[in-house]
C-alpha cells in the first residue's frame, strides 16, 4: 500500500538532533516499544505484523494518537541528552576546580566553602537563577576535591612514565629534606627528551622510612623504577646537593648506580628565643623609627640564607646594642667595637654576592654551559678581589667601604685578603676543571673547528661536526631554537652526532626544581591544622599537588 496514512502508524523515524550519527542515518524506532528496526523491518507488511502481534490493543488507533505517543518519546530522549550533558559538564567542571586549588596550593575546603557559593552569587547576579542552580550540581566537597587531585596525578605520572620509556635516555635530580612533620621526603626530578625539546617534570616523591642515608634514598628510588619499569643503563647523570653521603666514592647515591650500571647567631637566638625579649626588641625598633622590628633566624632550611640573616642583623645594629645594653647582654660590647662591624659589614657584603651567584644559577632551563660561565666569572672575581683587597682597595664591597669611610682606624684588608683567598681554594675544590673542555661545539656548533680546536668525538663524528658547521640552513635555525631543541632539530640528519649534544644536555646543573618543589611541598602540609585530613595523607595530597602543578 503506497499511501502512508495506510502504514501503521506505530512506527515513525526519530531524529536525535544532538548526535551526528542520527543525523546522517535516522532510524525507525518503535513509539510503543522502542525497539529499533532495520530497513527491511521497514516493510509494511512487517510493520503491521508488528503491530498486530506485539501491541494488538492499538490496532485502529487514530494518527493523532501514535503522534502523541511520538512527541513523548521525543521528550524523553531530549531529557535524558540533556541529563547526560549537565553530567559531563558538572565533572568536567569539578576537575577544573580542583586542578585550580593544586595550583594555588589552597586547602581543599576552599572548593566548597568560597569557590562554588562565590560562583553561585556571581550567575545569580550576571546571568539568572537557573544559571547559578546549575552550578550547584557541580561536587566540590573536600574529598571529591582530594580525589580529583589524586586522579590527575595518577593520569600526569602514567603519561610522563610513558614518555620516558618511549625515548631512549633521560637525567634525574633529586634531593631529599624532613617537612614540617618530620617527615623524611625524597623528591625527584627527570628531564627526558620529548617531540623536539628537552622537557623536566617531578618523577616522584617518596617517604623514606627510616634514615636519609644514600643506600635508603637509592633503595626508594631503585623500587620506583621496578615498579615502573624504568632501567638505569638510560640514566646518563644525576644532580644532587653534593653531600658526602650523595657524592662518596664508596657508598654515594651516585657509586651505587655506577655499581649496578659563630657570635653573629648567638646574638639572634638571644632575642628571638624568647617571646618577651623578641616583644621587647619591635618595640624598641619602633621607638627608633628603625626600618626593620624583627631581626631573621639562620636556618640550615631552604630559601632562608645566611646573607639575608646577616643583612637584617647589621642594619639593626644600633637598635640590638641598645637592647643589648638594656639586658647586660655579654654581647653588647661586640656591636661597640668598629672591628666588628666591619666584619659584620664584610661578611654582608660576600654573602650577598655568593646569593646572588647561587640564584643566577637557579632556573629551569639552565645547562652546563650557562652555569659553567657563572662559575667561572666569578672565580676570575675572587682572584680580582683579592688583587685589590692586598692593595688595600674596598669598593667592591659597598656596605665594608661605608664602615671604613666612617671608621679610619679599623685595618681589616688583610683579613678580607686572607678570607677571600680561602674562600677561591674552595671553589677551585668543588670546581677543580672546566667541563666545558672539549664540549664548546655544542654550544658554539658554527665557530668550533675540529682541525683547530680540541672536541671530545672520535673522527667520523668530527667529520659530521664540519657538516654542520657548514650547513647554512641549520645556521639558519641555530638563532631561533634554545640549544636542546637546535640539536633534536639536528638529529634528523646527524643522529649519533645529536645523540652526543643532548646526552650533555640533559643532565641538571642545579638542585632548583627540588628546592622548588620541598617549598610547595611543605607550604602545602601546612593545611594539616586547616583540613579534616589525617596528617600522612595530607602529604601525600601535597606530592599530588605539586604533581599537578
Amino acid at each position: 500500500n503506497q499511501n502512508p496514512e495506510k502504514i501503521p502508524s506505530s512506527w515513525r523515524l526519530t531524529n536525535d538532533m544532538s548526535n551526528s550519527e542520527y543525523r546522517a542515518e535516522p532510524r525507525a524506532q518503535c513509539v510503543e516499544c522502542g525497539l529499533m528496526m532495520s530497513n527491511e523491518a521497514l516493510k509494511p507488511s512487517k510493520l503491521k505484523r508488528h503491530l498486530e502481534t506485539k501491541h494488538p490493543s492499538l490496532v485502529g488507533k487514530s494518527v493523532e494518537f501514535f503522534k502523541r505517543k511520538e512527541n513523548g518519546l521525543q521528550m524523553q530522549k531530549r531529557s535524558v541528552v540533556s541529563l547526560t550533558g549537565n553530567s559531563k559538564c558538572a565533572l568536567k567542571a569539578s576537575y577544573l576546580v580542583a586542578r585550580r586549588v593544586a595550583q594555588t596550593k589552597k586547602a581543599f575546603t576552599i572548593a566548597e566553602e568560597l569557590v562554588l557559593p562565590a560562583a553561585v552569587d556571581m550567575c545569580r547576579e550576571m546571568i539568572g537563577k537557573a544559571a547559578a542552580k546549575k552550578l550547584l550540581t557541580i561536587p566540590l566537597s573536600n574529598d571529591t576535591v582530594s580525589h580529583r587531585i589524586a586522579d590527575m596525578a595518577t593520569d600526569i605520572q602514567h603519561q610522563l612514565l610513558e614518555r620516558i620509556k618511549s625515548r631512549s635516555y633521560f637525567s634525574l635530580q633529586l634531593d631529599e629534606s624532613t617537612d614540617v612533620t618530620n617527615a623524611a621526603l625524597l623528591l625527584v626530578f627527570v628531564r627526558y627528551r620529548w617531540d623536539s625539546s628537552l622537557h623536566k617534570d617531578i618523577l616522584f616523591c617518596g617517604e623514606l622510612p627510616t634514615q636519609t642515608t644514600a643506600q635508603e634514598c637509592f633503595r626508594c628510588m631503585d623500587n620506583y623504577f621496578k615498579e615502573n619499569g624504568l632501567d638505569w643503563q638510560n640514566c646518563v647523570g644525576v644532580c644532587n646537593d653534593g653531600g658526602a653521603s650523595m657524592t662518596g666514592r664508596h657508598h654515594g647515591f651516585v657509586r651505587q648506580i655506577l655499581d649496578r650500571d659563630g657570635c653573629n647567631l648567638k646574638t639572634i637566638n638571644f632575642i628571638k628565643n624568647n617571646a618577651v625579649n623578641s616583644r621587647c626588641f619591635a618595640k624598641l625598633c619602633e621607638g627608633l623609627e628603625a626600618d626593620h622590628v624583627q631581626l631573621l633566624y639562620h636556618s640550615e632550611v631552604r630559601w632562608l640564607s645566611r646573607g639575608l640573616v646577616l643583612k637584617r642583623l647589621f642594619e639593626l645594629r644600633n637598635e640590638v646594642l641598645s637592647f643589648l645594653t638594656e639586658r647586660n647582654s655579654p654581647f653588647a660590647h661586640y656591636y661597640a667595637n668598629a672591628q666588628f662591624t666591619a666584619k659584620l659589614a664584610y661578611l654582608c657584603d660576600i654573602f650577598s654576592l655568593l646569593n646572588l651567584l647561587n640564584i643566577s644559577l637557579q632556573g629551569r632551563n639552565s645547562n652546563l654551559f650557562f652555569v659553567a660561565d657563572k662559575v667561572q666569572a666569578f672565580k676570575r672575581k675572587l682572584a680580582l678581589w683579592i688583587k685589590r683587597a692586598q692593595e688595600k682597595w674596598m669598593d667592591m664591597f659597598p656596605l665594608l667601604s661605608y664602615i671604613l669611610e666612617n671608621s679610619p682606624q679599623v685595618k681589616i684588608s688583610d683579613l678580607v685578603s686572607q678570607h677571600l683567598s680561602q674562600l677561591a681554594v674552595k671553589f677551585d675544590d668543588y670546581f677543580p676543571e672546566d667541563p666545558r673542555e672539549g664540549h664548546m661545539w655544542i654550544a658554539y656548533p658554527f665557530s668550533v673547528d675540529p682541525t683547530k680546536n680540541y672536541v671530545a668525538l672520535p673522527s667520523h663524528l668530527e667529520s659530521q661536526l664540519l657538516e654542520v658547521a657548514t650547513d647554512s640552513t641549520l645556521k639558519l635555525q641555530w638563532g631561533k631554537l634554545d640549544l636542546g631543541s637546535f640539536w633534536i632539530a639536528v638529529s634528523k640528519e646527524y643522529p649519533c652526532l645529536a645523540l652526543r649534544a643532548v646526552k650533555l644536555l640533559l643532565a641538571f646543573t642545579t638542585t632548583y626544581l627540588c628546592e622548588s618543589g620541598f617549598s610547595i611541598v611543605a607550604t602545602a602540609t601546612l593545611r594539616v591544622s586547616l583540613c579534616p585530613i589525617p596528617p600522612r595523607v595530607d602529604l601525600i595530597m601535597s606530592v599530588k599537588q605539586a604533581q599537578v602543578l
